[in-house]
């Protein structure tokens, strides 16, 4: 740019004369020259806006912070906690934001530091009657453009699904309600007396671990048993009915509102438990 600049006004030619003999594009030069004009420099800077268009707004980064404090989240790590603070409508920032706004205030310490675990036992799962271990887990279903999360409980002796619910979100608040509707149904709540409830098998999902479910299965006088980690075999019941409704039932069916769906899945449970009765009879 200085060199076109000095020959120019030296010579008293033209810049597009300049730029031919350097076989340049003069175009290119124009663009050079906005460019200083504007910025100071000719180029070579960091492409992008130099602030973030969805950077954390303050009350973001303080409620990340709060949370992080909070007690009952002492226990969850950066990545739980950003699936639970959206969850609960306190904020919306991804995982790796919490990270970072964590790590700057000195609260991942404690996390990092919680003691590696022994490695775990296959859960022994081994009934000899109903209702004495419930298998349990929760799966997304696509509608249109969303999807809704489906929670079953299966009965791993009879193979009887005892209770589910389909909501619009992941929450611990549908995982009670579909445990409650398997309590009712098996006439293990609101009874006289002190019945033996089920041991309830799952993995180590937010949903199954958390300090509110824990807290559920406590106040029911349920045991949690939990499947290894990564290892879907050793809560194979639910997983297995979860690939049958999905893969040989609702693939072939249409729906296109939540009821609609949720009257489907409620036929096929129907079915799938007249087929439980025959096989007993036959």
């Amino acid at each position: 740019m200085k060199t076109i600049d000095e020959v120019k006004d030296k010579y008293s030619v033209t810049v597009k004369y300049c730029c031919e003999i350097l076989k340049l594009d003069p175009k290119r030069y124009q663009r050079w020259l906005s460019l200083y004009q504007c910025t100071g420099r000719y180029g070579g800077g960091k492409p992008g806006p130099k602030k973030p268009p969805h950077t954390l707004m303050p009350w973001e980064r303080k409620k990340i912070v709060e949370m992080a404090k909070d007690d009952k989240y002492l226990d969850l790590s950066h990545r739980q906690l950003a699936i639970a603070a959206s969850e609960s409508g306190e904020v919306e920032a991804s995982a790796s934001s919490f990270y970072r706004v964590m790590e700057e205030e000195q609260l991942m310490e404690n996390r990092e530091r919680i003691p590696k675990k022994a490695p775990q036992k296959e859960p022994e799962v081994k009934p000899k009657g109903n209702n004495q271990i419930w298998s349990w887990d929760l799966t997304y279903i696509p509608l249109g453009p969303i999807f809704v999360y489906l929670f079953a409980i299966i009965d791993v002796y009879s193979r009887k699904i005892v209770g589910w619910h389909l909501g619009l979100n992941a929450t611990v608040d549908s995982m009670k309600r579909a445990w409650d509707n398997a309590l009712i149904n098996e006439g293990l709540l609101g009874v006289i007396g002190a019945p033996k409830m089920p041991l309830a098998l799952s993995d180590h999902g937010v949903q199954m671990a958390r300090k509110s479910a824990r807290q559920f299965f406590k106040d029911l006088g349920i045991k949690q048993l939990f499947a290894r980690y990564q290892t879907p075999k050793d809560n194979a019941w639910i997983e297995s009915w979860f690939r049958i409704l999905k893969y040989d039932w609702l693939r072939y069916k249409d729906y296109v509102s939540f009821e609609q769906l949720k009257g489907i899945i409620a036929k096929f449970i129907y079915m799938d438990h007249l087929q439980i009765s025959c096989s007993k009879t036959g």
